[in-house]
């Protein structure tokens, strides 16, 4: 069975890699100008990490579960940088070629644009951010729930809409049985047993921060694809933008270390309560 499996996931693959190949060109050879292949290739990256969680997970929004298939708030913000960047790259290549007949490619020069600083550090936040995460977590010092804790948190989670059989509360950090179980809502609730029923304010301000620094630099992408003359650079990132950036980054890092080293425990058993009555 797992054979079969591991073979419909390559045909799925080979499919998949075919028909990004397949949409490229054809956004290549049919599109009028590079914001019109700006929009095209974000939506063919979407369609196709999608299709690639499906195959891998059994749920389109596979690319952002994590190991404990929870929704990982640091894959989610890395893959909407990568998206929104690639792709502008892209569009521009594409843009050149089309408008130089090529003559980039047989000089090697123009044909891809510089990527500011700030842009590289703000890349380099999402990519730092993605591997500390876990490294966070597995440092965890909560003890497991009791029972009564145990059962407020299934109470808790039932109201929000889970059912029993998604939840897996045994350890210190908050699981689900399978990738299908993710939520949006874990972008914004604590990773612990003890606080998953509670929004994680550091986490909810980097969504927040995330979206506002995307919103604006996608305003800028768009205004400078929209010209028809070819440019050599992608738009400078504002300082400001950038330094909001990197504070929502390190307040959640520091959130989420403050939080994963303090040890709970669970209450203590009376030494005589298990002993056989004399």
């Amino acid at each position: 069975m797992e054979l079969t499996q591991t073979k419909w996931r390559d045909l799925y693959s080979g499919i998949t890699a075919l028909g990004f190949i397949t949409a490229l060109y054809f956004i290549y050879k049919n599109s009028g100008n590079a914001l019109t292949n700006w929009y095209w290739l974000m939506l063919l990256f979407v369609v196709v990490l999608a299709v690639i969680g499906k195959v891998m997970c059994d749920t389109f929004k596979g690319v952002f579960v994590d190991e404990r298939n929870v929704m990982s708030l640091s894959r989610v913000q890395m893959v909407a940088w990568s998206i929104l960047v690639l792709t502008a790259v892209l569009a521009f290549v594409l843009h050149s070629v089309d408008t130089g007949n090529g003559s980039c490619l047989r000089d090697a020069t123009g044909c891809v644009p510089d990527i500011p600083q700030q842009l590289w550090l703000l890349m380099g936040f999402s990519t730092a951010t993605l591997v500390a995460s876990p490294v966070l977590l597995s440092n965890s010092g909560a003890a497991e729930p009791d029972q009564k804790k145990s059962e407020e948190i299934v109470n808790g989670l039932a109201l929000q809409g889970y059912q029993t059989s998604e939840q897996e509360l045994s350890g210190a950090l908050y699981k689900n049985k399978s990738p299908r179980d993710a939520r949006w809502s874990d972008l914004i609730t604590g990773e612990q047993n003890s606080n998953c029923l509670h929004l994680d304010l550091a986490r909810l301000q980097m969504c927040f921060f995330t979206l506002v620094a995307l919103l604006s630099y996608a305003v800028l992408l768009h205004g400078q694809l929209s010209q028809a003359a070819v440019f050599e650079s992608l738009p400078d990132l504002s300082e400001g933008l950038l330094a909001m950036v990197a504070i929502s980054h390190g307040g959640y890092l520091v959130s989420k270390a403050s939080q994963n080293s303090v040890i709970t425990t669970a209450p203590a058993k009376n030494p005589g309560a298990d002993r056989p009555a004399q």
